[in-house]
């Protein structure tokens, strides 16, 4: 336990002093120095932030060896890993899925959760999504709990459009007006819906569409 609360503290702090290192804002607008975070690592390729929550990190671009589930954004091996993708074409594709980790330490992912709460889903119904050249807001319209493999085996086969009902349909709350969808975000992270002490192969997904913004 506590190994457990070291990583957890370094991780923590460390991406608090990133933070403060290479985000400024000015005139209630974020400016993020691109430059700084790719002297720290060229695989950071953008920041996600949830206002009231804790997810406030830096992505990472991950491939198939899976690097950033135990490694923080600087490349340290951490067990809390960071929030990363395996999208060769990140916000530009129809789908760009992003990991993180669900902790009990309550980093990473693990707020994702409370989505299953309604209060909860409709006062943090957005967020914010930075790139080097583009800005985009994701509005969700869908969140719940399904086996991992439950989930691979019911999409597998959709189209984008045919994805995209299924997503409202299984969704936990009703959303009545998402407007045309061409590209999403679907944030993943492992579930305690079933156990109150062990992950399962239950996920959270939270599900939103994406648009560039200023």
């Amino acid at each position: 336990m506590f190994k457990d609360y070291l990583e957890y503290k370094k991780s923590n702090d460390s991406n608090n002093e990133l933070i403060k290192e290479v985000i400024t804002n000015e005139d209630s607008e974020n400016k993020i120095d691109w430059e700084k975070l790719e002297n720290i690592n060229k695989d950071i390729i953008g920041w996600i932030r949830i206002d009231g929550t804790n997810i406030d990190y830096p992505i990472l671009k991950d491939d198939s060896r899976l690097k950033y589930l135990k490694h923080s954004y600087n490349g340290d091996y951490n067990k809390n890993g960071s929030i990363f993708t395996l999208d060769n074409n990140p916000f530009e594709n129809n789908i760009t899925i992003l990991y993180g980790h669900n902790r009990r330490n309550n980093i990473m992912f693990s707020e994702l959760g409370n989505y299953m709460d309604e209060s909860f889903f409709y006062k943090h119904s957005s967020f914010d999504i930075y790139t080097k050249s583009k800005n985009y807001k994701v509005t969700i319209f869908s969140c719940y709990s399904i086996d991992v493999n439950v989930e691979e085996n019911n999409i597998k086969l959709l189209s984008f459009n045919e994805e995209i009902e299924y997503y409202k349909k299984a969704s936990k709350f009703s959303i009545t007006d998402t407007g045309k969808i061409d590209r999403i975000i679907k944030l993943s992270t492992c579930s305690y819906i079933n156990s109150y002490t062990t992950q399962t192969s239950q996920r959270y997904y939270i599900i939103g569409k994406l648009e560039e913004s200023d």
